[in-house]
């Protein structure tokens, strides 16, 4: 079994909604992962029967493209000689914006307008609403609005992105992303850069599959233009996908996909376009723990039956 350990952020700033992981708790993830496990880049290993063959195999992985990935995550990683890879959503990276989640949930979190039209008939009852008078309902309603928005078709997602967008005006959206000179930085340390789609699409809700083809493509196709090759590895956003999404992954030229799964990677099990991946969050050293060591999955499952 091959461990794949998934992160997005690592920052010493809390957030009320998507907390980074703190600086500390990644520095001790990584002295653990590297004291106990033989670290490799996914792209390495697959393909790679001798890798796959050893024990105690990990791999290390950022989704998305934050700056705080360059800025507090790298240098740990280079303190204890590990190799990471990174997927990126090339228009987050060309325009410096967040994901749609990420703006989703500043928006709710930074605006003091009050009134909002979300009655949609494609979204629960209790969820439509025309009015969150203060900060508390608004965190309170996109803890509850996101999960949703996850899982709706495409298109509908879009309309609810809209209306925030074009109700919540006063709000700027922070600059938090990398830029193609930092993706280079870590290329040239040994990091690897693949693909998070173009716009971080939710790519197993979606049914036009030309313009799944395109999130595919384009991202993989900007990423050869700017770091001098077409990747390997594409990584489902929000771990949505289905046969269609591993399909059209394949035709346009990549060999890895990416879900979450919270289970190791069994290569004798598991496609190679369906690997799955333990994300780490800002928990307790404890809680953590028990994730790296696949213990809390394990508990889980025996509290189910």
């Amino acid at each position: 079994m091959v461990k794949n350990f998934l992160f997005h952020r690592v920052h010493p700033v809390r957030d009320p909604l998507w907390d980074p992981m703190d600086v500390a708790l990644f520095d001790r993830c990584i002295s653990y992962i590297s004291r106990h496990y033989q670290v490799v880049l996914i792209e390495d290993l697959i393909g790679n029967p001798t890798l796959l063959a050893q024990r105690n195999i990990a791999t290390i992985m950022f989704d998305d493209g934050y700056k705080d990935n360059i800025e507090y995550a790298a240098p740990i990683l280079d303190k204890y000689g590990c190799k990471a890879s990174f997927y990126v959503v090339t228009d987050c990276i060309e325009h410096n914006i967040p994901t749609w989640t990420h703006i989703l949930e500043h928006s709710f979190l930074s605006t003091k307008i009050s009134n909002v039209n979300l009655m949609f008939e494609f979204i629960p009852l209790e969820l439509r609403v025309t009015s969150l008078p203060t900060r508390e309902a608004r965190l309170d309603y996109v803890k509850k609005l996101k999960p949703i928005l996850k899982k709706v078709p495409h298109e509908q997602r879009n309309m609810i992105l809209r209306r925030v967008q074009d109700t919540y005006t006063d709000v700027a959206i922070p600059r938090l992303m990398m830029t193609w000179e930092d993706l280079s930085l870590l290329r040239s340390k040994g990091h690897y850069i693949g693909s998070h789609t173009v716009s971080h699409c939710v790519l197993g809700t979606m049914t036009d599959t030309e313009e799944i083809r395109q999130e595919l493509r384009v991202s993989g196709q900007l990423i050869e233009q700017h770091l001098g090759y077409f990747p390997k590895t594409i990584s489902y956003p929000v771990g949505s996908y289905d046969q269609t999404t591993i399909r059209l992954s394949q035709e346009v030229g990549y060999t890895i996909g990416l879900a979450v799964k919270q289970k190791p990677y069994e290569p004798e099990e598991d496609s190679v376009f369906e690997i799955p991946r333990i994300e780490l969050y800002n928990e307790s050293w404890f809680k953590t723990l028990m994730r790296i060591t696949n213990l809390l999955e394990k508990a889980k499952k025996l509290i189910r039956y």
